[in-house]
């Protein structure tokens, strides 16, 4: 195998053995940028020549015995972690040349640990599309298929990370943003409980916004990779220096036995049936999982569709006033058009279209018209409120059912065309959920779109069903992932899961085997 195949466990064990250095390793990986990155646009701040310095130190370290777990590792980190001498953009023109003066906590932790960090990977204008497009770097294509997006937020990393460019990454979710990429585009990922890692350092479009918080987690080709960085960042460490990660140690995924772990699955949360493929590859997973001798049993979850609009209530409701303020008078991209645009028309008119909308049919879009939008303190406390209840029915509904883990959807549909995802937030129903009540919850590849999953589309339909057949017809072939969920601070054990999914299918004929050679 050439180097840019290898996975992080692999290419570590090759530095281990002397079967080449760090600089070798490095430069394999810039080849292989500069082969393949021209019809990706994934790796888009590219620091080679301290890449280069940086390896051949942990060569020298390495030599006398001193190496750390990661030394000489190659990995990459998304555009909103700071990282030293580097700009953190989000994705706004505004922010161009503004150089971060030092490492964000984890991505220090992990140069510590000796990894080398190629560059930054590209990301979605202020971070809120489930494609990567912004102003500053431009469209990111995903490998799979070049007329296809590899998601966002953490859309660049993902991309990078199934092209070969890099083995392991940096990413960050607030609604789906490693999760997202790492469906669409056949990688694995992980979003932690908030604060398990640190975040200080991870810049996001809304600060302030409290309701629903982003958290820094890993992306890789296999799950493998990701339980070698878990074992490497240690969270009581992490916390004599950024006091809001709870000091207590991590488990091992290792040590987690998934036989006799009780294990709910569902293949619709009552809000948008998934497509034939994804539903296929739930059914996969729990096979893989009644293999390894867990006990899987049927759930549904509480609030059904409800979490979405709580959602996208909390991530609105200064009514767009801070994402205006850190554009700086650059133009909303055409993801978030619709967004503004709704977001900007007065309340009588919001009214009438909720209305109109409703006696037209589209229900769910109705409801987005009344959810979104600028809030009162007492509606913001309400939503609060409504959030902490949801919370506490789902943790009840967790008891009752003694359930250690979820399998379920990750997204109602495989990866998009580019600029589809404006008025497609409803589809992430999936996401929201675990993002808005902080379970840990990450996404394994699983299968890839068949002829057989194309079957007749849904007739009729409101215009989120009609988007959803057009994407799903055009998706033959690209890759399909699992999310799998777990208990607040309970991270290890959704690996452990995770691990066991990926276990009992990358063997099939169907799995999505990464690094992939961009198609156009």
């Amino acid at each position: 195998m050439e180097i840019h195949q290898l996975s992080a466990v692999e290419l570590l064990a090759g530095l281990e053995r002397r079967d080449f250095t760090s600089v070798e390793a490095v430069r394999a990986l810039i080849a292989r940028t500069e082969q393949v990155d021209g019809r990706l646009n994934a790796l888009v701040q590219r620091r080679f020549d301290v890449a280069l310095r940086e390896a051949a130190d942990a060569d020298a370290v390495r030599a006398q015995g001193k190496a750390g777990p990661l030394c000489g590792l190659p990995i990459t980190v998304k555009d909103n972690l700071d990282l030293t001498g580097t700009e953190t953009t989000l994705g706004v023109t505004a922010r161009s040349g503004k150089m971060a003066e030092r490492d964000a906590v984890t991505v220090e932790r992990v140069r510590r640990a000796g990894a080398v960090v190629l560059g930054k990977t590209n990301i979605p204008q202020l971070l809120l599309a489930q494609e990567t497009e912004n102003a500053r770097w431009g469209v990111t294509r995903n490998p799979w298929h070049g007329e296809r997006t590899p998601g966002g937020s953490s859309g660049g990393e993902a991309a990078a990370i199934a092209a070969g460019i890099s083995p392991l990454g940096l990413g960050s979710d607030i609604g789906g943003s490693i999760r997202i990429p790492c469906h669409f585009t056949g990688v694995a990922g992980l979003k932690p409980t908030v604060d398990r890692w640190s975040n200080r350092g991870m810049h996001g479009a809304v600060p302030g916004q409290e309701l629903v918080r982003s958290q820094l987690g890993p992306m890789a080709r296999t799950v493998g990779d990701l339980i070698a960085l878990w074992r490497v960042l240690d969270p009581v460490e992490m916390a004599t220096v950024d006091p809001f990660v709870a000091p207590l140690p991590a488990d091992d995924p290792g040590q987690i036995e998934v036989k006799g772990l009780r294990i709910g699955w569902y293949e619709d949360d009552g809000h948008l049936t998934p497509t034939s493929s994804i539903r296929r590859a739930v059914g996969l997973a729990r096979k893989a999982l009644e293999a390894a001798g867990a006990t899987l049993v049927p759930y549904q979850p509480p609030d059904r569709g409800e979490v979405v609009y709580l959602w996208l209530a909390a991530i609105t409701s200064d009514g767009g006033r801070t994402y205006e303020r850190v554009l700086a008078g650059e133009p909303f991209g055409p993801q978030l058009k619709p967004s503004r645009i709704l977001l900007a028309l007065p309340g009588p008119a919001r009214a009438m279209l909720a209305l109109v909308a409703e006696r037209m049919g589209d229900r769910r879009f109705s409801r987005v018209i009344r959810e979104a939008g600028e809030k009162s303190v007492q509606s913001y406390w309400d939503l609060v409120a409504r959030r902490t209840e949801m919370r506490r029915l789902a943790l009840d509904a967790w008891n009752r059912e003694q359930l250690d883990a979820v399998i379920c959807p990750p997204h109602a549909t495989p990866a998009m065309g580019h600029r589809e995802s404006g008025d497609f937030a409803l589809a992430l129903s999936y996401m929201f959920r675990y993002s808005l009540l902080n379970f840990p919850a990450g996404v394994v590849p699983v299968t890839r779109v068949a002829e057989a999953d194309l079957g007749q589309p849904r007739a009729g339909g409101d215009r989120l069903e009609r988007k959803q057949n057009a994407i799903d017809a055009a998706s033959l072939g690209l890759p399909v992932g699992v999310q799998v969920v777990a208990r607040p601070y309970c991270d290890a054990t959704a690996l452990a899961v995770m691990a066991a999914v990926e276990a009992g299918v990358r063997s099939a004929v169907g799995w999505p085997r990464t690094p992939i050679e961009p198609m156009p």
